[in-house]
């Protein structure tokens, strides 16, 4: 029945309703949807901050989760190896070593020993200020429709 759903026409009075019920059976359909576009805004802010302008969108998500990691061990004062980063990301070592040259080559992280950590200037770039006031304010807005969409349902 879904399938149905997505494959139709919305134009006619009977396939918006049938859009409307699917939408009801799935348990905070809205507050999810929040949630969804948020982790795409704030994947969006960092690509447009960190990668290369000539970079898709979407081509490197995998390697800037795997710089998030550089990023939680640095900023923890526990860095991370690659087989550290392969267990937390449950991503094979190979692909691992692949990210991590790709972000060495765009000057993100730097490589101590067996250890990553971010670039300096990446860390204290004015883009990443600007990147984190953006993600900042995103947050802040999904949190509001959030708040707004619980006290609707209770």
């Amino acid at each position: 029945m879904h399938q149905d759903i997505i494959l139709r026409s919305p134009s006619s009075k009977r396939n918006k309703e049938l859009v409307q019920d699917d939408c009801r059976k799935i348990k905070k359909a809205r507050q999810r949807s929040v949630l969804c576009r948020l982790i795409i805004d704030v994947m969006r802010t960092v690509h447009c901050t960190y990668a290369p302008a000539s970079e898709r969108f979407g081509t490197h998500l995998e390697t800037f989760f795997i710089a998030l990691c550089v990023a939680i061990g640095d900023i923890d004062g526990k860095p991370f190896c690659i087989a550290k980063i392969s267990d937390y990301m449950r991503v094979p070592r190979t692909t691992v070593i692949r990210r991590l040259d790709q972000l060495q080559s765009w000057g993100l992280i730097v490589r101590r020993g067996r250890y990553y950590y971010m670039h300096e200037k990446a860390l204290n770039s004015v883009n990443g200020m600007r990147s984190y006031e953006k993600v900042r304010l995103i947050l802040s807005a999904a949190t509001e429709e959030l708040i707004v969409l619980d006290a609707l349902a209770d």
